[in-house]
């Protein structure tokens, strides 16, 4: 918050030294941070002080406000009115941020829904994958097995056979390997 002076107190701010005048005078009648001596003050006696008033003199309020007081209540409506706009502008970025929020929130579900439903498809596709080559597997040592058993008996007929010359089963057996 910013530091504030009340009217009654302004003036007394303007001069610093206002209240140590009468211990600083060197006899000139003026102290040394005036640029001038003062205006003659009535003085009732011999080393007495004029009398200091701490309230600031009343303006002439028939003539009305000072063009300085007028600037200055300018200045306060147009500084309320700026506030005005800026809590405006401030609670229309909350609102934007709020909605923006619960759009992101809305994907963000969205999106992890999907995301479940990939990863489930994903395990199904896994599980399936896994048993095809188990499967696959299983069926190459069949067929390996299989090829085996045919060619022992083909070995066996070729061996039982009286008519098959001794060349021509070299050549078969060499057939049959690979």
């Amino acid at each position: 918050m910013p530091f504030s002076v009340d009217d009654d107190a302004a003036p007394l701010l303007s001069l610093p030294f206002s209240l140590l005048e009468p211990d600083f005078d060197f006899g000139f009648g003026f102290t040394p941070w005036q640029d001038s001596p003062p205006p003659p003050c009535d003085q009732t006696g011999p080393g007495t002080e004029p009398e200091r008033s701490l309230s600031p003199p009343e303006p002439d309020r028939a003539a009305g406000p000072s063009p300085a007081e007028e600037r200055r209540l300018r200045r306060m409506i147009s500084n309320r009115e700026s506030a005005r706009r800026s809590r405006m502008r401030k609670k229309r970025h909350l609102e934007e941020l709020r909605s923006r929020l619960a759009r992101h929130r809305a994907e963000n579900r969205e999106l992890a829904a999907r995301l479940a439903g990939a990863a489930h498809l994903s395990a199904l596709l896994r599980r399936d994958s896994d048993r095809l080559h188990a499967e696959s597997a299983s069926l190459r040592r069949r067929l390996a097995l299989a090829s085996r058993v045919l060619l022992f008996r083909r070995l066996r007929l070729l061996a039982s056979s009286p008519k098959a010359p001794p060349l021509a089963w070299d050549q078969t057996l060499a057939s049959l390997i690979t």
